[in-house]
């Protein structure tokens, strides 16, 4: 901190902690970049921002103005923003990749539902017709079965059953003549 008198001034200790006076005025512990030679003259380290060579590239120096301060602010944010930017493309990108697997995926088990459905249809088509002539069958089967025994109740009715009558008749009459019993008179 500097006082209007253009002294700088420590800030106060406490609890025994010892204080470093300020190097600079707004010595805020930021670096800048250093000069265009020094700049090429040194390795390229891995920038944790990016791939921003001017920045990485570059020794670091206390920033002693506000301007030096706004540059460095700028030139990070920069940074940032190219950062974000190229991450929210990757992620778009590897969204997109999904989206498309996924849509993929989907029109593949549609395709398979149905050709589910279609052979679930016929086989339903195949048990029906099936069912409709066994239904026939026993229908024909029940109307042979109706006329046979109509034919046959018919036949007794006619036949069988005067048949009878007439050789009971027969044999009561054998009765009365053998134990030799009257008529009855009617």
């Amino acid at each position: 901190m500097r006082k209007r008198g253009g002294v700088p001034v420590a800030p106060p200790t406490s609890g025994g902690r010892s204080s470093k006076p300020a190097s600079k005025p707004y010595d805020f512990g930021f670096t800048v970049l250093a000069s265009s030679s020094a700049r090429k003259a040194a390795s390229v380290p891995a920038s944790p921002l990016g791939n921003h060579p001017a920045a990485a590239a570059s020794p670091r120096r206390a920033v002693a103005t506000i301007s030096n301060l706004k540059e460095l602010a700028s030139s990070r944010i920069d940074t940032v923003k190219r950062s974000l930017d190229r991450s929210h493309s990757e992620i778009l990108k590897e969204f997109e990749a999904s989206n498309a697997r996924l849509s993929k995926r989907l029109k593949l088990q549609t395709q398979a539902c149905l050709q589910l459905s279609d052979e679930v249809e016929e086989d339903y088509k195949k048990m029906s017709e099936g069912m409709t002539d066994n239904i026939e069958l026993m229908e024909a089967s029940y109307a042979d079965l109706i006329a046979e025994a109509q034919a046959s109740a018919s036949r007794a009715c006619k036949v069988t059953i005067p048949e009878l009558a007439q050789s009971l008749e027969k044999a009561i009459d054998g009765l009365r003549c053998r134990y030799k019993l009257p008529l009855p008179s009617a």
